[in-house]
């Protein structure tokens, strides 16, 4: 496996059949083995045109590579949600500690993480890559990303969820990563 503890662009094969091949998911054998990640804001009020941003950084020297699964956006009403590559916000925020899919492993994550919910947007630089609009029924809005979101040391990774319900609404966001040595 060239050196690496999960690598995303390979399956395992756990069976010794030619026809059909069964394959695992690369998430899922991160978790098993430890390296599966969970993160939430929680349900968080935000006012009328207020936003919550949440900064995931790969540190510098981490010695790992972050692998976005899936994130899902709700709220009560309707929401704009954008993603921005390497932007970063300097408020402190509130910190979000990682937690760990497999709940026998003692493994933590490298990942530091933050959101702060204000009306205006602290982000500076990046790239914006996505921008989708919740419908106005609220409800969720997952984005399967599987692993094509990769986030080598030294990188950031920013999510808006802008309110532009008219009113306050209750918003939370809730991602799952994984990590690799290579």
């Amino acid at each position: 496996m060239r050196g690496c503890n999960i690598c995303p662009e390979e399956v395992e094969v756990i069976n010794t059949f030619d026809d059909p091949v069964t394959t695992e998911e690369s998430q899922a054998r991160a978790a098993v083995s430890g390296w599966t990640y969970y993160l939430t804001t929680q349900r968080q009020p935000v006012g009328n045109n207020a936003s919550l941003f949440f900064q995931i950084t790969n540190p510098v020297g981490s010695g790992r590579i972050l692998h976005i699964g899936r994130i899902i956006g709700t709220s009560n009403s309707n929401l704009i949600i954008t993603l921005n590559r390497n932007g970063s916000f300097a408020a402190a925020g509130t910190p979000v500690t990682p937690v760990n899919s497999n709940f026998a492993s003692t493994n933590t994550s490298v990942a530091t993480v933050k959101f702060v919910i204000q009306v205006a947007d602290p982000t500076v630089g990046g790239t914006i890559f996505g921008d989708f609009i919740q419908p106005s029924n609220g409800g969720a809005v997952p984005f399967e990303y599987n692993g094509r979101i990769v986030m080598p040391p030294g990188t950031t990774f920013v999510i808006r969820e802008l309110n532009n319900s008219g009113g306050n609404i209750t918003a939370s966001l809730n991602i799952s990563f994984w990590e690799t040595t290579h």
